[in-house]
């Protein structure tokens, strides 16, 4: 990733950058945006551009804006940020990375899988912020329930407190964009479980805590689910943001009434208003990074 290096400008007083009356900053915004579509289409069909701005050059025109206001290459731009549902987001290391380039100092006091402490000093101070999360304050917060807390939790743990501090330290080098790639992930799968919760017909009443739960037999049709409805089960639910297995066994259980322990139980009948429950939910929702597919 390559950073431009920041240097400081008194040319202008802080007055001239707010007051514009002849509009040249929007001109100049919208020459900017006319270069920057032209550079995205011809990115966009490379290699080099990630998947979610594949096909897509205006989102990535606005991501190589967004990358020039905060000094990223337009290769670094568009492998650094990613829109998820409208709102921006940079990888903590890359806030890391922008804020150093600032000449502001951050560096690891503890790093292991269950404490990490990051430290920050802004340039010309002598103040020190020390951030500290640890597993369990990750897993008061909810967000343990993201399955990379299990498999990379030192990474995790250090991208929440390196973002933090570089927020404490320097908002003013990001430029706006408060969230990491990472925190707006942790806030997918919430959204997807109050959208399923909004979409799902009204059902029956659900019986006293203190009466057993009837069970629900399985359906009596003969036709197993089909290797289509398998593939689009799973680039739905995907999209949808639900990526972790029990989430996306819970929706199936809502829609057709009963415990299922792999999509491959499923009938014919039953997938297709699993699929439909899906496609309702996705209409109007802005997709997520893209996921592995559910091994249901």
């Amino acid at each position: 990733m390559t950073v431009a290096t920041y240097e400081a400008s008194t040319d202008l007083a802080p007055a001239q950058y707010v007051q514009d009356p002849t509009g040249g900053r929007l001109v100049a915004w919208a020459e900017s945006l006319s270069a920057a579509h032209q550079l995205a289409s011809a990115l966009c069909r490379t290699s080099f551009v990630p998947k979610h701005f594949a096909g897509k050059p205006e989102e990535a025109a606005a991501a190589l804006m967004l990358g020039d206001e905060l000094g990223l290459t337009p290769v670094s731009a568009l492998r650094s940020i990613f829109v998820i549902s409208g709102t921006p987001g940079l990888y903590a290391k890359t806030m890391v990375a922008l804020v150093q380039s600032r000449g502001h100092q951050i560096w690891t006091e503890t790093d292991t899988a269950a404490r990490v402490v990051v430290c920050g000093q802004r340039a010309g101070t002598d103040h020190v912020e020390r951030v500290e999360w640890t597993i369990d304050r990750a897993r008061r917060a909810g967000y343990t329930n993201n399955k990379k807390y299990e498999t990379d939790p030192q990474a995790m743990l250090y991208a929440r407190a390196a973002s933090d501090v570089c927020r404490k330290i320097a908002a003013d080098v990001l430029a706006g964009v408060p969230h990491t790639v990472e925190e707006l992930e942790l806030e997918q799968p919430a959204k997807a479980t109050r959208k399923v919760q909004r979409a799902i017909a009204p059902s029956a009443p659900e019986p006293e805590l203190d009466e057993p739960t009837p069970h629900v037999e399985a359906a009596t049709d003969p036709e197993p689910i089909t290797p289509a409805q398998v593939k689009k089960m799973a680039a739905s639910m995907n999209d949808l943001g639900m990526t972790d297995r029990k989430m996306a066994l819970a929706y199936v259980a809502d829609v057709i009434g009963r415990d299922v322990e792999s999509r491959n139980d499923l009938t014919k009948s039953e997938a297709h208003r699993v699929i439909d429950a899906l496609e309702r939910d996705l209409e109007g929702q802005a997709p997520a990074p893209a996921e592995p597919e559910l091994d249901l």
